[in-house]
């Protein structure tokens, strides 16, 4: 009876505590910081913590960070921590995402060399802070930040704020923030937008190859939904859009772009890698998908994006490629191959192979455009 308890409470702690975690802690760096009740000098203070003490961090937003402390948890003012363990990226980019694990959530992405701060190691993960979010990314691609090559860090306009769809019939433009400066323009009901960043009610957008300031109760965050019709394409029911079925005579040549594309599927992602025997990365990939079929392509997401004919969103076919912005560096970024029925195949990260990828989500949100490199 002992032993056959012993092996059930083995079980329990298995099935309770399936990985080995560590946590790594903030420490304070000033005495007398105030624990708030939320994140802004208006909350109650709820304790006070001295220089030296260690605190897990939860989340954070506009320079505040909910911590716990013991058994008290609060806000404290992000300046005056600073965390224990920090590792870098060692890949082009590496995804955050939601859980542990490669079907989880891509929340966002960050490019070589960016600094993160380790809340906690779980097996071949790391829970990391990037840009005020809590996330996991694979701990293999994450190294001492002293192990950086500074030469390969590229140098990038600041990312923009989000990109969001304008809600009204007619928004104006402005040259400034507020109704007194000049009006230069106006934006369609569903218009795409980039916002650069916000001022009170106004924000700085990217304006025919300039920046100008709309009133922002007329921009909302993009959702599937209203994405797709931004795009002009059909109808989203639930989160998957409608693509319509390329007729016969249009998928012969996309289907045999297809059918190149898919003899590499399991192929590993290397960053820089435009064959199959030393892998591919995003780029690589379509460049030699086309290059089978005679097509030369540069090897570069913004590069290719130049090449063919454009193609409306309700118009993609299989074969077509796709393209994604803004997703670990600011402009066009990341490219793959539509399949159809909406799918697409492309080299997605570091620690991944070739395969399909739905659109929806992370991509959705990230959509560019696409265009036709063959008829």
């Amino acid at each position: 009876m002992k032993k056959f308890a012993a092996i059930f409470f083995a079980l329990a702690l298995i099935l309770l505590f399936p990985f080995t975690a560590e946590a790594f802690s903030h420490k304070v760096t000033v005495d007398g910081l105030r624990l708030r009740s939320g994140p802004g000098t208006s909350y109650e203070v709820i304790s006070t913590l001295y220089e030296g003490e260690e605190l897990d961090v939860l989340e954070k937003q506009e320079g505040w960070a909910k911590v716990r402390v013991g058994d008290l948890e609060g806000w404290v003012y992000t300046e005056y921590l600073t965390c224990l363990k920090q590792l870098a990226v060692d890949a082009e980019f590496l995804r955050l995402r939601s859980e542990p694990s490669l079907d989880a959530e891509v929340i966002d992405q960050a490019p070589y060399g960016t600094i993160l701060s380790v809340l906690e190691e779980r097996e071949d993960w790391c829970k990391v802070l990037y840009h005020d979010q809590v996330g996991w990314m694979k701990s293999e691609f994450l190294v001492d930040p002293g192990r950086i090559d500074s030469s390969l860090l590229s140098v990038e306009e600041t990312p923009p704020t989000a990109i969001k769809v304008v809600t009204v019939d007619s928004l104006n433009v402005r040259t400034g923030p507020g109704t007194d400066f000049e009006k230069i323009g106006t934006l369609s009901g569903g218009t795409l937008v980039t916002v650069l960043k916000e001022d009170g009610q106004w924000s700085m957008i990217e304006f025919e190859g300039g920046k100008a300031w709309v009133f922002n109760e007329y921009l909302s965050n993009t959702d599937a939904q209203s994405l797709i019709q931004a795009l002009g394409g059909p109808e989203v029911i639930g989160n998957t859009p409608q693509v319509p079925a390329a007729s016969s005579q249009e998928s012969t040549s996309g289907s045999l772009v297809i059918q190149i594309a898919e003899k590499y599927l399991g192929v590993p992602y290397a960053w820089g890698g435009a064959s199959p025997e030393e892998g591919f990365d995003c780029a690589g990939f379509v460049k030699y998908v086309f290059g089978e079929l005679g097509i030369s392509l540069p090897h570069g997401a913004e590069a290719i994006s130049n090449y063919g004919v454009p193609v409306a969103f309700e118009d993609l076919r299989p074969g077509d490629v796709i393209f994604f912005q803004n997703t670990y560096r600011y402009g066009v970024s990341h490219l793959g191959i539509w399949v159809g029925n909406n799918m697409f195949i492309h080299a997605p990260e570091p620690g991944s192979v070739v395969s399909y990828e739905e659109l929806k989500g992370f991509y959705l949100s990230h959509y560019w455009g696409a265009r036709r490199l063959i008829p």
